[in-house]
């Protein structure tokens, strides 16, 4: 899908909404670098329905709980114009012209309840934010997810976002950062090598009532690629918590499948071991999520964990790790013009 850019050079702030399956959360990022987390809001029966019903997209680990075979129901996948029915003018509109669908109506009471906490916030209209889903989706849900925006008088600067766990990192700032002068410079391949480090593995996870969520992630030159997802609406810790006998040996087999190591790179070098680890959602803290990620990554997660906790404690809630990367990157995109001309590099 082609993408779009809304710029604003001067913009004093960015939003990120981040659309989780039973609730959304928003936050603000502030020129001066500062961060606010404004609300969560619980979502209603049909917001609930149309996250938790969603199908999402590169999910290689799918079960009967991922629903992610294209027959299963997705009110965002659209099936109102068969092929071979005759078509009017509206079909061959884009989808966010067309009116609003099932889908949309489902997101629009969410998007404007959030838009609305912003703007008590801010104290002014709020004109354009970013949107991100846990796990990637399909071009309907993003045509449906315009619309709705559309619905409520946001523009979006991108049209599209990577999920949850890549704006999670990001806010972290887990991404490490090539030599730039070194590749401007046009030095040999050995020595640019030497300038930067090398691709790193992280797992992202987000934890809810409703499900969980994984992502393993590969990121070089703070540049982020999803490599593995895995969704199981079947390991939310509401459903866990009601299963006779329910422990973490269920957590632990899905974190086992996703995390199997090494992982091969496209030039033929491997990645051997997980180096971060990005926790996210209301349920980040379960105690059987914890046991479960010892269980599976071992030494590694003692490792992981200490340097979670020195590097990262109190500086970003779980809960709105994402719509915090998502806030400053809305603010980078809608400053690019500005900040391209203080930084040529860019």
């Amino acid at each position: 899908m082609a993408r779009r850019c809304l710029r604003c050079p001067g913009c004093r702030h960015g939003v990120g909404f981040s659309l989780s399956l039973d609730y959304g959360t928003t936050s603000i990022y502030f020129s001066n670098g500062s961060r606010v987390d404004v609300a969560k809001i619980e979502g209603g029966s049909a917001y609930k329905q149309t996250i938790r019903s969603t199908q999402p997209i590169d999910d290689i680990f799918a079960t009967d709980n991922h629903f992610s075979h294209v027959d299963t129901f997705d009110p965002c996948y659209d099936t109102s114009h068969p092929y071979l029915e005759l078509q009017s003018l509206g079909d061959y509109l884009p989808p966010w012209l067309r009116g609003p669908n099932a889908c949309t109506r489902s997101l629009i009471p969410m998007l404007d309840a959030l838009k609305t906490a912003v703007e008590a916030y801010i104290e002014t209209s709020l004109v354009a934010a970013e949107v991100v889903f846990p796990f990637p989706v399909s071009d309907d849900y993003f045509d449906a997810l315009r619309s709705a925006m559309s619905s409520v008088s946001l523009q979006m600067p991108m049209s599209e976002q990577p999920p949850a766990g890549i704006l999670a990192a990001r806010a972290h700032g887990i991404g490490k950062k090539c030599n730039s002068a070194a590749v401007a410079d046009r030095v040999s391949e050995q020595s640019q090598m030497n300038d930067h480090e090398p691709a790193q593995l992280i797992l992202t996870v987000e934890y809810s009532g409703a499900a969980l969520t994984v992502l393993l992630l590969v990121e070089e030159c703070n540049v982020f690629e999803y490599r593995r997802v895995l969704h199981d609406t079947g390991l939310g810790a509401d459903t866990i918590s009601r299963t006779p006998n329910g422990t973490h040996e269920d957590l632990a087999c899905a974190l086992r499948r996703i995390t199997t190591l090494p992982l091969e790179e496209g030039n033929g070098a491997q990645l051997r071991l997980i180096s971060q680890l990005v926790l996210l959602g209301e349920r980040a803290d379960d105690r059987l999520l914890h046991r479960a990620l010892e269980e599976v990554l071992r030494e590694n997660y003692r490792d992981i964990a200490t340097k979670h906790g020195e590097v990262y404690k109190d500086s970003i809630d779980p809960l709105f790790a994402a719509s915090s990367g998502l806030a400053q990157d809305c603010w980078d995109r809608l400053n690019y013009p500005h900040q391209e001309a203080m930084d040529p590099s860019l």
